[in-house]
């Protein structure tokens, strides 16, 4: 359903309001070096699963997302890198009219933090979703790279604090939508490391402690040396 801004409790959704426009522009914070990377006008905001905030334009900074609700307004919302706890590209189209941007937010960061079980569950949303769809779909891609880009250069400050995974688990195609060229390698060589062999040092101290272990349960099945006169390459010639 659609929902006026200022109806809307922007902690609620991990969101802060953002009003420092100047010319047409967010005022960026110059002292923390924050940096412009891209702009796209006509993306609509949707806060949760129904809360559509109508087009409006969206700034991609170094730092933070901001969004100016329409053109030439004072009126906005805003979240930092560091609190977007993931985003992936989404098809689903029960939340949004089209192709979008689906992001988490960090709950602590906000009033939704203080929502209690009950009442989340009442409401549905047990985490603060946020959706960006730009008119233009084709644009898509764009944003989701700008975010992809601009979201590393804010890792998590906890970031390599705790070794427990995190509470929540996605496919595939969701984690591997959001990961960087480094994650990527991170989880590949994660995965290579439950394939590694023994090394051959190894492997003798392991024949060595239990001689049987590598033997072939039948003796007489072991494939002979020639075959026909060939070779048996498993069983070379001493």
């Amino acid at each position: 359903m659609a929902a006026a801004l200022q109806d809307i409790n922007a902690a609620d959704f991990g969101l802060e309001d953002f009003s420092d426009f100047a010319d047409g522009m967010p005022v960026l914070e110059e002292d923390e070096d924050e940096e412009l990377a891209k702009s796209y006008p006509a993306v609509a905001v949707t806060l949760g699963s129904s809360h559509d905030l109508g087009s409006g334009t969206l700034y991609v900074t170094t730092r933070r997302v901001i969004w100016q609700a329409a053109a030439g307004s004072r009126r906005g919302l805003y979240v930092e890198f560091e609190h977007i706890n993931m985003h992936a590209i989404a098809s689903d189209q029960s939340a949004a009219r089209k192709p979008c941007i689906y992001m988490q937010l960090e709950p602590s960061t906000s009033a939704f933090a203080d929502t209690t079980d009950a009442e989340a569950e009442e409401e549905g949303d047990a985490t603060p979703e946020v959706r960006l769809v730009p008119e233009d779909s084709s644009t898509l891609e764009d944003l989701f790279q700008t975010l992809c880009d601009c979201a590393a250069l804010n890792p998590d400050p906890g970031d390599g604090d705790d070794e427990e995974d995190g509470d929540f688990y996605y496919n595939e195609e969701e984690v591997m939508a959001g990961a960087q060229g480094e994650q990527r390698a991170a989880m590949l060589d994660h995965y290579d490391s439950l394939l590694q062999m023994p090394r051959a040092s190894e492997l003798d101290e392991l024949v060595e402690e239990d001689p049987d272990r590598f033997e072939d349960a039948e003796g007489s099945d072991q494939a002979p040396a020639h075959t026909d006169g060939v070779p048996n390459p498993m069983r070379p010639e001493q």
